[in-house]
């Protein structure tokens, strides 16, 4: 019986304070020596309740809400909080996209956050909001560029939205561009009896016998006089515009 009496009163100061609509109130007990009480037929505990302003509360939470590495992203890379949560490993490391059924999706999702909603399980960018895709961080770009072929990792490796997939091949190409990243360009190696004439296989092409004869190789090379009849309608179509060849005395 004495056990029942606290949690019905429990029960009763809650009903209380929902009815006053502090429902998120934070209400606890605190132990009290019988000694001390000056009734020590009460019951030898208290309830205390502090009530918080809304306003500061969503204050609060936009705060926590922004990151302190949005000027400075690279900087998140050498923080503590960092190392503690990826190591030194890449952050889609371990990824694992939720999807229904045993054959997961051949395609990563469009986009994570869709205003205000987000999806249950993130890409690996878009679930921690200290990562930015700036062409300025360099390390975290580096994480998604194959060291061996300079190719960017696809999507369904890494399992980033096609959102910040698209936002990643333009920062990493901004970073090439102003030489924080490395091109790898294709080295094509020559010999030199490639671009040679004088092994044995190239010799002097002799010329053509037309060339050699000075004849055409085809009739309508030649000059042909066109007929009479054809330069006297020429003469009458454009007779204004004509000009007669002077001849010298």
């Amino acid at each position: 019986m004495a056990a029942s009496v606290p949690s019905m009163l429990l029960r009763r100061t809650a009903g209380l304070l929902a009815l006053r609509g502090a429902v998120r109130t934070p209400v606890w007990v605190q132990n009290v020596p019988s000694t001390s009480l000056p009734h020590p037929e009460r019951l030898p505990f208290r309830i205390f309740c502090t009530e918080s302003s809304t306003a500061g509360s969503t204050e609060a939470v936009a705060l926590d809400t922004e990151s302190q590495f949005k000027e400075k992203p690279w900087e998140y890379l050498e923080s503590e909080e960092y190392i503690e949560k990826y190591g030194s490993k890449p952050v889609w490391f371990g990824y694992r996209r939720n999807h229904k059924g045993q054959i997961p999706p051949q395609k990563t999702r469009k986009t994570c956050i869709r205003g205000k909603h987000i999806c249950g399980n993130p890409c690996p960018i878009c679930r921690d909001h200290n990562l930015f895709l700036d062409y300025k961080n360099v390390k975290l770009l580096e994480q998604f560029i194959c060291p061996h072929t300079g190719i960017t990792y696809h999507p369904t490796r890494t399992g980033i939205c096609m959102k910040k997939y698209k936002q990643l091949t333009e920062a990493i190409q901004q970073a090439r561009d102003n030489g924080l990243l490395s091109m790898n360009v294709p080295f094509t190696s020559y010999l030199n009896e490639d671009c040679s004439n004088q092994h044995p296989a190239v010799t002097k092409t002799p010329p053509s016998p037309a060339l050699q004869s000075k004849v055409a190789w085809y009739e309508w090379y030649d000059w042909q006089q066109p007929p009479e009849k054809d330069i006297k309608r020429i003469r009458r179509i454009y007779k204004n515009y004509l000009k007669e060849e002077s001849v010298p005395p």
